[in-house]
């Protein structure tokens, strides 16, 4: 057996996890934090780019759908960490891991970890849809707004 077909069995305990999490929230924090400091607060870009690359990934075919059906595609595909809907152009975020991260760290609801993530959930939506997408945040709290529109 080569180191490539090697096999590990790890038995992760729920301290582990939560651990990992943690981590998690670090990394996401200081990658966001660099990124809004190398751009000066206009992630915008570097999140699109990074959403519409995810898109073309994506086990999903949906040519000629619309904003709605992208939005809950996205819904399903994301659903162990966010839960969110799209009710004619507000997009609402009920469920959301990044949010449980800021929490966690004490970060700024509203700031660059949600800005780059929002930047590149258009991204995503835009790649889908083969049609711009943008959100421009109404509200941040338990639960988090967007007017999100198709351009």
């Amino acid at each position: 057996m080569n180191n490539c077909e090697r096999s590990y069995n790890v038995e992760l305990s729920a301290d582990d996890y939560q651990k990992a999490y943690v981590e998690v929230a670090f990394l996401l924090d200081a990658f966001a934090s660099t990124i809004d400091n190398i751009m000066g607060g206009n992630t915008a870009p570097v999140g699109r780019i990074a959403g519409r690359d995810t898109a073309e990934k994506l086990p999903l075919e949906l040519s000629g759908a619309s904003l709605e059906e992208v939005v809950g595609a996205l819904s399903r595909q994301m659903q162990a960490g966010f839960q969110f809907s799209l009710t004619g152009e507000q997009l609402t975020f009920e469920r959301c891991i990044l949010r449980e991260m800021c929490g966690l760290r004490r970060i700024e609801l509203g700031g660059a970890l949600c800005r780059l993530f929002h930047a590149y959930f258009d991204g995503i939506a835009n790649g889908l849809l083969c049609r711009p997408v943008k959100s421009t945040l109404v509200s941040v709290g338990d639960q988090c707004s967007f007017q999100t529109a198709v351009q």
